[in-house]
């Protein structure tokens, strides 16, 4: 089933509660849903990384504002260069 015929679903199954309890435990289970999704948005990714890979991250920004790093189109360049005569 795709995403829209199992909310039909829900919705049809969920207008026949007569259950107050039930109910009750539904809205609390969507609201904690919520709230998850809301918690799991606000993460940044930099907080779930080890701190040593902090650190290289840290260490290679350095290097580029040293300049010590390649460009990009430069990498590209080699690369279709030596691709080119792979062929």
């Amino acid at each position: 089933m795709d995403v829209r015929t199992e909310k039909l679903w829900l919705i049809d199954q969920i207008a026949k509660i007569t259950d107050e309890r039930l109910i009750s435990t539904l809205k609390s289970l969507l609201e904690f849903a919520s709230q998850q999704s809301k918690t799991e948005a606000d993460k940044d990714f930099w907080d779930e990384l080890s701190t040593g890979q902090k650190q290289r991250i840290e260490k290679s920004i350095r290097q580029l504002d040293n300049g010590e790093g390649i460009p990009h189109e430069a990498v590209m360049t080699e690369f279709r260069s030596k691709y080119r005569l792979a062929k």
